[in-house]
């Protein structure tokens, strides 16, 4: 018996060339060898806008990853990384201009070190390891019914000038968005999990669509690596797209092109 199936050629290939794109930029990568540039992300500026209005409001920014926003596996776990880059970064840019920065923590206690760890290197780029408050991590929880009202009692206790909700978030988005834009906050927001992308389409003013989170943590951060699993995710993309495009011209002419693929 031979180790490819005849009718698994096609995608063999497809495998094949698909680690051979991730392989050839992760190489650049390593080798500080320039990637593809990744465009600027509206909300990403949207950021800095908000924060400038906290501090204009003398109110704090509050940042959020939802009540079960931080799985360490499978597809959610790169979401949970990039979220916690674009943690550090707004902590470093709040701590820069000395405005407070309230972090509501996930239900899932084992991500509680790693968000804490996220602050305190956002404390320490910006220069200010001694503005790191404890107290401003939030816990409500294993159960994430208490996930809402804990963070609408601190929009109302603490104020609120910018919320940043984003991350492999599935409940309780709504309920806290909308608490955030009754106070007057600036809402920014955004998932990969398409599902839950119009809840955010909805209720935030600058939106994070689908993969533009992941983008925006790599800009940000600078991390050559993650750029570059972007970049080869791209080429499939396209690569995808463009046969979806092929085959449906071909079959409208006639030709068995779905049975080609399947040889």
């Amino acid at each position: 018996m031979g180790l490819i199936q005849p009718d698994r050629v096609v995608e063999f290939l497809w495998l094949v060339l698909m680690f051979s794109s991730v392989y050839y930029y992760i190489q650049k990568a390593i080798k500080d060898e320039p990637l593809p540039k990744l465009r600027t992300i509206p909300a990403t500026l949207a950021i800095e806008e908000g924060i400038g209005r906290s501090l204009e409001m003398g109110k704090p920014v509050h940042y959020s990853m939802g009540s079960d926003g931080a799985p360490l596996t499978g597809s959610g776990m790169s979401t949970t990384i990039a979220t916690l880059g674009l943690l550090r970064y707004v902590v470093r840019n709040t701590a820069q201009l000395g405005v407070r920065t309230i972090v509501h923590l996930p239900s899932q206690g084992y991500a509680i070190p790693l968000v804490e760890g996220a602050v305190r290197e956002g404390y320490l780029e910006a220069g200010k390891p001694e503005a790191y408050r404890k107290g401003d991590l939030h816990y409500y929880g294993w159960l994430t019914a208490a996930f809402a009202p804990g963070v609408y009692e601190s929009f109302v206790r603490e104020g609120v000038g910018l919320f940043i909700h984003a991350g492999s978030v599935i409940t309780y988005s709504f309920p806290v968005l909308e608490a955030a834009k009754i106070h007057g906050a600036i809402s920014i927001g955004g998932t990969p999990r398409w599902t839950a992308t119009y809840i955010f389409a909805i209720a935030c003013d600058h939106l994070f669509i689908g993969e533009e989170l992941l983008a925006a943590s790599a800009q940000i951060s600078g991390n050559k690596m993650l750029t570059s699993g972007l970049a080869s995710e791209e080429i499939w993309k396209f690569l995808t797209i463009g046969l979806l495009i092929i085959g449906v011209v071909l079959k409208a002419f006639g030709l068995p092109f779905d049975v080609w693929m399947m040889k």
